[in-house]
């Protein structure tokens, strides 16, 4: 990947550009529209951004406009840019990008047991926190919907890898300990094992 961006969106998004954190839009909008086309990575259209956004009585077309126009600048504008916009719609070129929540949108909960112990380490690794936790939207209920169900089968998905960790991992308990979610998230060990 050329441009080494990286978004990180499994805990408080962020994003990075070789390794070094990238300032942010203050507005939460700006924020959770650049996260939502980085895991969607697909084209959407203008009005449906719109809606998901923006309440129709004021200039939804016009905040889109300005909302892309500071994402540009985080992710860089011109022939570096991985926006693509049209008339009609919205994507980010996942080309352009690297994504935390790539790995996880890929994996099948059914065949998370035939991955080798360093790939779920390295997977568990990536988990900062929930899915987009400081993107909470009351008043763009669609995109808060979308956010809270992605939260819920990413953190499911976590326990399975969490599970697994700690069972192939038992008789070495300084990796078993690294597998445990002690410290994380809140979470004890022992909070773990009553989840289960």
């Amino acid at each position: 990947m050329p441009s080494g961006l990286k978004l990180a969106v499994l805990g408080d998004f962020k994003v990075f550009r070789d390794g070094q954190p990238i300032p942010l839009p203050p507005s939460k909008k700006t924020r959770a529209l650049l996260a939502y086309l980085a895991v969607v990575q697909r084209p959407q259209r203008r009005e449906r951004l719109c809606e998901m956004f923006w309440e129709i009585p004021d200039d939804p077309r016009g905040a889109l406009r300005w909302s892309l126009s500071r994402i540009r600048q985080v992710v860089g504008a011109g022939s570096d840019s991985c926006v693509r916009a049209d008339r009609n719609t919205v994507s980010l070129d996942p080309a352009g990008f690297d994504c935390d929540f790539r790995p996880i949108a890929a994996l099948k909960p059914d065949f998370i047991h035939k991955l080798d112990t360093e790939t779920l380490e390295s997977i568990a690794d990536s988990f900062q926190g929930g899915f987009l936790e400081d993107l909470y939207l009351p008043n763009c209920p669609e995109f808060d919907a979308w956010r809270v169900a992605h939260a819920e089968q990413a953190e499911v998905l976590r326990l399975r890898i969490l599970r697994l960790l700690l069972d192939r991992t038992r008789d070495e308990p300084d990796r078993a300990l690294g597998a445990c979610p002690f410290n994380r998230f809140g979470r004890t060990c022992g909070e773990y094992d009553s989840a289960k």
